[in-house]
């Protein structure tokens, strides 16, 4: 899937675009120098204000002979209002250290599968022995499906690391188990799962009223186009491919956590 950036130095511009009560189209036009196709799924991303705080939703190119414009869910628009009015930086703003520290963690988070994390160490180590579902720390609650004890051993070591409580289970049957028997703030799930996909666990939560709206985070080996498509429609709101960054991926699960952490409908 390939991603349209937006630039908006003037925060005031964006809230403005995306917070209008009397906006009904949910739709954007391209910035300057961008091309796509009609029908075209894309990912848009959003850098606002001067520290360039970004977020991204999906949205689906349509062209006509007035211009291409993308259009959003009414879920992902909702979202980036909800990031306009109270997540995005105020001229002189205090960083977020939270974000920072997690970043950090991410860096320096021990051994890492080596077959899914870009840096990691020698491809020689030995297998970690699957460890049970664990629950640490005080802070926003995290799932993580994965099937593969390196993955499930690496996530939970940097998310602990910031004081985030995170359980991992290693199919979606015990995924849903654990988000029907207590809140969570956000799910990162695979793809491939020994039973029930995570398409098809995906899809679950968003047929179910009190968890349609809990955050879903891909982290697979899917790495097609027309993967992170079917992703999307089933109702991911973020997507990345394994091998991944370590530092990229903790900066993309902050941004989902700050989302549930401030209410976002």
């Amino acid at each position: 899937m390939r991603s349209v950036l937006y630039r908006f130095p003037d925060l005031q511009q964006f809230e403005q675009i995306v917070c209008d009560p009397e906006e009904r189209d949910l739709e954007l036009g391209l910035p300057a120098g961008e091309v796509v196709a009609d029908g075209e799924w894309v990912l848009a991303i959003f850098e606002l204000g001067e520290n360039r705080r970004a977020t991204s939703a999906a949205a689906c190119a349509s062209v006509s002979p007035e211009g291409a414009r993308l259009t959003f869910e009414p879920r992902d628009w909702h979202r980036l209002a909800h990031f306009a009015r109270t997540e995005a930086p105020r001229p002189g703003s205090v960083p977020d250290t939270d974000a920072a520290a997690l970043l950090r963690a991410a860096d320096g988070a021990g051994p890492a599968a080596s077959s899914g994390v870009q840096g990691a160490g020698p491809a020689g180590r030995a297998p970690t022995p699957p460890a049970p579902p664990r629950l640490k720390g005080k802070g926003s609650r995290v799932l993580v499906v994965d099937d593969d004890p390196h993955i499930r051993e690496l996530l939970s070591a940097m998310l602990e690391a910031v004081e985030l409580a995170v359980v991992a289970v290693a199919s979606a049957e015990e995924a849903l188990a654990q988000v029907r028997g207590a809140p969570f703030h956000l799910v990162v799930l695979d793809w491939n799962l020994p039973k029930m996909t995570g398409i098809d666990l995906c899809r679950t939560l968003r047929q179910e009223p009190g968890l349609r709206d809990l955050p879903v985070l891909f982290l697979t080996a899917h790495a097609s186009s027309q993967d992170m498509v079917e992703a999307f429609a089933s109702g991911a709101d973020d997507y990345m491919v394994k091998p991944f960054r370590a530092p990229e991926l903790g900066a993309r699960i902050f941004s989902l956590l700050r989302r549930t952490r401030r209410g976002t409908p």
